[in-house]
């Protein structure tokens, strides 16, 4: 089916993260976009801290994932999150995760185990200003790509086979109109594509207001009571929040979450990073502050029309505890971009964009839901005042209970459940091979090749991660030598439909038993088809199936 003439295959409308990583994949595809946005820099605050595992094996295709983990706090710190009472108060609840450096050094060893045999990465901590600003250097040498700032979608209509846009440059006011195939709304929470067309969001609204302050102070690791930590969840409430390390050294963003009618312009941003670390003359140096508030909410429909698609915060929006908002969102732009791609290139079903919410809105409301879950845990043990400290028997037990509690709330740092557990359950292009599904647990994570899921990672003998070997396109694992392993069929159908397809052979017995499965079809964005101890009888009527037909 021929495409339409059109100035541009795809117009992404917002330069944050998702909005970059969607335009980053579309470009590692050789698929032309232009994105937009209409900011003159990106956002220099760093908001989001983690950058998960599921997120840094897409980036890992794109070559960016080193640059991202050495931008952050340094490869040999521990990582360490403390909730505390303030800075120089009571330390009730610790966690401590492997460095990246002892991760690595585990695997050179040839050892991997538990949570870390389950990626390449745990959690990456790198401030989002600093993912995105890399992410766009990548996408600025992407030749299928341009980027333009201070620009912004002022109309777009919808004609049915591509939509007309009304672009305004907002250095000149000067208005054009061009023409896309497809316009992807990466246009944050407020997201005027969405609310053009009225969508609905559902789930809870408001869970808290927030002030984040963007700072630097120089002695802060060296006076606290506590040393380096990753992040500390200050628990008095009026200190109540997250403090966000950036560097080890001297660079943080306090979350202050506002009390009930206070505004947030009220708040003398020094005086509120003195007060939790009981530190009236510390120097201090504001970068940057802004306000925002937590939700827990998702759109009813990610393709609110033929050629719209919603992503991000535009189709969900987070509290961030758990760090699961710009992880989710990259992901919606990872599973987007091959379904454009496929759109485009001709290959695509019917059926294929559709997938794109069939299959990540389920996600949006499963992790906003987790989300909030976390926040209201937390929020729970952050209702004591002074008692909090109190150095007698009373104070003793209820920083006691209080860690109880915490221990129970770990899925909020250690979620690689969510993180790399999520499933298109019922997806129409996915073939079911009947096994039961793994509990979705928040923080245990059960790597599985059983269709709908993510591919599992497995280290090779030759330090290489199984993910390395995988196409662009579709990617048919061979784990047998049995000599039923003739996959030209497969080929033939795939050269046929135009669908861009390879096998990867693997004879280390370790994918075998991951996979459990000779033969396991691999999607575009590392999600399993389809699996089967044979090779499928018609392989084009599989390739119709995966790709929406």
């Amino acid at each position: 089916m021929s495409q339409p003439k059109t100035d541009i295959p795809v117009l992404i409308v917002g330069a944050g993260s998702v909005g970059l990583s969607l335009a980053a994949e579309l470009g590692y595809r050789g698929i032309g976009a232009k994105m937009i946005e209409k900011a003159d820099v990106l956002n220099p605050h760093p908001r989001a801290n983690a950058v998960a595992n599921r997120t840094m094996e897409y980036f890992r295709r794109w070559g960016v994932d080193e640059a991202i983990a050495s931008s952050g706090l340094p490869p040999d710190m521990p990582s360490r999150y403390l909730w505390v009472s303030s800075l120089f108060g009571q330390k009730v609840h610790q966690v401590d995760l492997p460095s990246l450096a002892k991760i690595r050094e585990s695997v050179c060893g040839g050892y991997a185990a538990g949570e870390q045999s389950w990626s390449p990465y745990l959690k990456t901590t790198t401030g989002q200003n600093n993912v995105e600003e890399i992410i766009l250097d990548y996408v600025q040498v992407c030749d299928a790509v341009s980027v333009h700032m201070q620009t912004e979608l002022i109309a777009f209509e919808d004609k049915g086979d591509h939509v007309v846009c009304t672009l305004r440059d907002l250095t000149t006011g000067e208005d054009r109109e061009i023409t896309c195939r497809y316009l992807a709304a990466c246009d944050g929470g407020r997201s005027p594509v969405r609310e053009h067309f009225k969508v609905p969001l559902t789930g809870r609204a408001a869970l808290s207001r927030f002030i984040s302050v963007y700072f630097r102070a120089p002695d802060l690791i060296e006076h606290n009571k506590f040393g380096n930590a990753n992040i500390y969840f200050p628990l008095h409430r009026d200190y109540r929040g997250f403090l966000l390390n950036w560097d080890g050294v001297q660079t943080f963003t306090y979350h202050l979450i506002l009390k009930e009618g206070q505004d947030w312009e009220d708040v003398n941003p020094v005086d509120a990073i003195r007060a939790v670390a009981r530190r009236p003359d510390m120097p201090v140096e504001i970068i940057s502050t802004q306000p925002w508030t937590a939700h827990a909410l998702t759109a009813e429909n990610y393709r609110p029309s033929p050629n719209v698609f919603l992503a991000g915060d535009a189709a969900h929006l987070f509290t961030p505890t758990g760090g699961f908002g710009m992880n989710t969102g990259v992901s919606d732009a990872i599973d987007l971009a091959w379904k454009l791609q496929a759109a485009l290139e001709g290959w695509a079903g019917p059926g294929l964009l559709d997938s794109y919410s069939t299959e990540r809105q389920p996600i949006g409301v499963r992790n906003t839901s987790e989300a909030a879950n976390c926040f209201d845990e937390l929020f729970s043990v952050m209702q004591h005042g002074d008692e909090i400290d109190a150095e007698d028997a009373v104070g003793e037990k209820l920083r006691r209970e209080l860690g109880i509690s915490l221990k129970a709330q770990e899925k909020l740092i250690v979620s690689s459940g969510t993180l790399l557990g999520y499933r298109y359950e019922g997806s129409p292009i996915v073939v079911t091979d009947g096994s039961p599904a793994p509990e979705d647990h928040p923080r245990n994570y059960q790597p599985t090749a059983r269709p709908g899921h993510r591919a599992p990672h497995v280290w090779l003998q030759d330090g290489s991660a199984l993910m390395d070997h995988f196409g662009p396109g579709f990617t048919l694992l061979v784990c047998t030598d049995s000599g039923e392993d003739d996959a030209s069929g497969l080929n033939d159908a795939a050269d046929a439909l135009g669908i861009p397809f390879c096998i990867c052979r693997q004879a280390d017995p370790a994918v075998r038993t991951a996979y459990e499965a000779d033969f396991t079809l691999v999607r575009p964005d590392l999600m399993v088809a389809w699996r089967g101890d044979k090779l499928p009888a018609d392989p084009e009527e599989l390739f119709r199936t995966v790709t929406g037909s």
